[in-house]
């Protein structure tokens, strides 16, 4: 009994190491997709490194990959091969900035609104009623939804591309004011060939349908064999740029 300590004897003081907290982390970048992006360059670096290993030991001394060099053997043309190289790392470097604006805090955020608009639109169409509340609790969130809504509607109901796809179906996309076609339509009647007709290639049939007019044309000597070498290989990028292609502006139930 006499060994145990006073009640007013005071413990001694310990100082704990600082922790970091939820509510203490560091200050959030300011405002603009610029700091949204330089927020998101460090998920990106383990990736860049990583196609920059790849693309040393897929290049040559040229910078060229084993197909680009085989373009210009079979060729000899060696702007033509460059032309080749400088397309695909253009490609390369779009598609880093494509990663990086994804793992940045806006691409996040962007990301994070469409599918807050989506999934809130989806309610309010099973639940109409919940409009009502909604004006008289958060009026102004409710307003600016229906202004997106708005905007999107008249977006849908632009006139659409007049081009027909080699599958027989239309271009969904809206059309430049005054022409008949969308701006990559546009942009593909002026860069068809004149040597030979070719389809636009701008789906998996029309491509397959230029490979046979190539073919067609290579046996009847419209074509010397280095052209159709080099069309070959501009359309083996044809056939893997493809799936990528996002001209057309999908309509809200798509």
């Amino acid at each position: 009994m006499d060994n145990q300590p006073e009640d007013n004897q005071q413990e001694p003081e310990v100082t704990n190491p600082p922790v970091n907290r939820p509510d203490s982390q560091p200050a959030e970048p300011a405002d603009g997709p610029q700091a949204g992006l330089e927020k998101g360059k460090g998920h990106a670096a383990p990736q860049n490194a990583l196609r920059a290993q790849t693309q040393q030991q897929t290049e040559n001394r040229h910078g060229f990959t084993p197909e680009e060099q085989a373009v210009w053997n079979q060729t000899g043309d060696y702007n033509a091969a460059w032309h080749l190289m400088r397309q695909r790392k253009d490609r390369e470097a779009e598609e880093q900035r494509r990663q990086e604006w994804s793992a940045s805090q806006a691409g996040r955020l962007l990301k994070q609104l469409g599918e807050a608009y989506v999934a809130y639109r989806g309610c309010l169409e099973r639940a109409p009623y919940a409009v009502a509340s909604a004006l008289k609790f958060d009026e102004l969130n409710q307003r600016l939804f229906e202004r997106i809504s708005t905007n999107i509607e008249k977006a849908n109901n632009a006139p659409r591309c007049a081009r027909i796809m080699a599958g027989g179906r239309r271009c969904r996309a809206p059309r430049v004011r005054g022409k008949q076609f969308c701006h990559m339509h546009l942009a593909m009647e002026e860069a068809r060939p004149r040597k030979i007709s070719l389809p636009s290639l701008d789906d998996a049939n029309g491509i397959q349908v230029a490979i046979a007019k190539a073919a067609q044309a290579l046996v009847d000597g419209q074509l010397e064999q280095k052209q159709a070498s080099l069309l070959a290989y501009y359309l083996q990028l044809a056939v893997s740029n493809v799936d990528r292609l996002d001209f057309e502006e999908a309509g809200e139930g798509r």
